[in-house]
């Protein structure tokens, strides 16, 4: 499952349990020091340790993709392409946890404490998660072509595979469209699959003639089955599946044109060893 529902809400699964996580771990870190003196030093660290992290994450990625950014340096400031370095972040917020904690050795095991334990409780949670990203792997979706007819759609054809869920009165699905377009053109080696989701044909062919977008394998899905098979339950998400059809990547939201080349780019690696 690549993200998950709540009432009107879309987020993408891997983000809900990464703040889960957080939550869970402030949680504990609040209740174990609940009755301690040093209840607000511990609170104020694990906050200013999750900004830390945030900022860092942000800064690394964009400076990684900075030939792409400084076409638009505005778009740096843009966090809706979800473009974050989490690694780095997370070993950011870490250290500064520690830095902050290592003179105060009951901080230090609360700190300790507290992640066990919320490791335990949603580290499973991952595992399921992955495990069910898994069983997508090879699996076809059935949608309608061009000429209106059924197809299904194989997703282990031995070369990478992007499915790009979308809708015409879906914003963010308009703005990504044209650096969809750019990257079906760029990269031949690769399949990339438009899939409208719960509109009549004619009314997307009308947008993608209006706004003259010209994109290969566009196919309609007028009860929205086809992504919510795939686990994805918002738009616009995109899919990158390797060439053995195992989902590698996903992204719920708006993507930009350096978020969308750092998903590509272990495509593009995997070409040159080759």
């Amino acid at each position: 499952m690549t993200s998950i529902s709540i009432g009107p809400f879309a987020l993408m699964t891997s983000t809900a349990l990464t703040l889960a996580s957080i939550l869970l771990f402030w949680f504990f870190v609040s209740f174990f020091t609940r009755s301690t003196n040093y209840q607000k030093f511990a609170t104020d660290t694990l906050f200013w340790s999750v900004v830390a992290g945030f900022l860092v994450a942000r800064i690394m990625f964009v400076i990684a993709l900075w030939e792409v950014y400084q076409q638009d340096w505005v778009s740096a400031f843009d966090i809706r392409d979800g473009g974050f370095n989490q690694q780095i972040g997370w070993f950011t917020g870490i250290m500064l946890l520690f830095i902050r904690s290592r003179a105060q050795r009951k901080l230090a095991t609360t700190y300790l404490k507290s992640a066990v334990i919320t490791g335990v409780v949603v580290f499973p949670l991952f595992v399921v998660n992955v495990w069910m990203n898994n069983q997508t792997a090879g699996k076809g979706i059935d949608v309608t072509n061009f000429e209106g007819e059924p197809e299904t759609l194989n997703l282990e054809i031995g070369k990478p595979v992007i499915i790009n869920f979308w809708a015409s009165w879906c914003p963010p699905c308009r703005r990504e469209m044209p650096i969809l377009q750019d990257a079906q053109q760029q990269h031949r080696d690769m399949k990339f699959i438009f899939v409208n989701q719960s509109e009549a044909p004619a009314v997307a062919r009308a947008f993608l003639s209006k706004q003259n977008i010209e994109i290969k394998n566009v196919y309609y899905d007028f009860s929205g089955r086809s992504a919510k098979e795939l686990g994805a339950y918002g738009l616009p998400t995109t899919l990158f599946y390797n060439s053995e059809g195992k989902l590698i990547n996903s992204h719920m939201g708006e993507l930009s044109e350096a978020s969308l080349q750092h998903y590509l780019q272990p495509f593009l690696e995997d070409n040159n060893e080759t």
